[in-house]
């Protein structure tokens, strides 16, 4: 895929996978420089079966809408091609490194995101820096240990997705507990940015008065707010 052996590009590479996903595997290994980095992979041919699904997903999703109420309500069908429009996106690589650099400029004391090396990443292959820490969702018993409190955590990564949201209009839109982790100096590392959500300054500004509304408890602001 890069046009390179595995050992012109790395000095050493894990062969058995660290974590497995329905789009790829993902592997440790070695720059020659020195970095350490994680090595993700697709699956291959995972792109013509993605494509398959999608095309049988979207003609059912057209019957389904044009045949019952609940779905010509619901435009099923625009669901279904919102769904296969971001898997698509998904598939290119590409993309989650150019995710990745636009969110580094989303900065918070305490949280981190990994860089992508593009030199090595392709469609295909994404070559990121290497976090060492615990998934969040198993990292919480060791917390008291370290002498981390939960709270501390918990607003540290609101103040983060709501600088995403509310500032720079480009959020994480997956942050599940399995994509943050707890790294070993007490950060958070947020990881996997195949999905970003994106958002315009208007509408920013109309969610940034919907919570002044909230907070102030004003109900004529925030129905206007929510209108807007």
């Amino acid at each position: 895929e890069l046009g390179r052996t595995v050992d012109e590009v790395f000095a050493e590479f894990e062969w058995e996978p660290i974590a497995a996903a329905s789009i790829g595997q993902v592997y440790k290994a070695t720059l020659r420089t020195g970095e350490p980095v994680i090595v993700k992979a697709q699956r291959p041919r995972v792109a013509d079966l993605v494509e398959r699904d999608t095309t049988v997903l979207l003609r059912l999703a057209q019957t389904a809408e044009n045949n019952t109420p609940l779905g010509a309500e619901y435009r099923v069908h625009e669901l279904a091609s919102e769904f296969a429009r971001s898997l698509a996106e998904e598939l290119d690589f590409r993309i989650e490194a150019r995710n990745l650099a636009a969110v580094a400029d989303t900065r918070v004391e305490g949280v981190a995101v990994p860089r992508a090396y593009g030199e090595y990443s392709s469609e295909r292959v994404l070559v990121m820096e290497r976090f060492d820490g615990t998934p969040l969702r198993h990292a919480l018993p060791e917390l008291a240990t370290r002498g981390i409190g939960q709270r501390d955590l918990a607003e540290r990564l609101l103040d983060y997705l709501l600088r995403q949201v509310m500032v720079d209009g480009v959020f994480h839109a997956d942050p599940h507990p399995v994509n943050i982790l707890l790294l070993a100096d007490g950060r958070l590392g947020m990881l996997d940015f195949g999905s970003v959500g994106r958002l315009d300054s208007s509408l920013r500004a109309a969610m940034q008065r919907l919570l002044a509304a909230v907070d102030s408890g004003d109900p004529l602001y925030l129905c206007d707010a929510v209108l807007e």
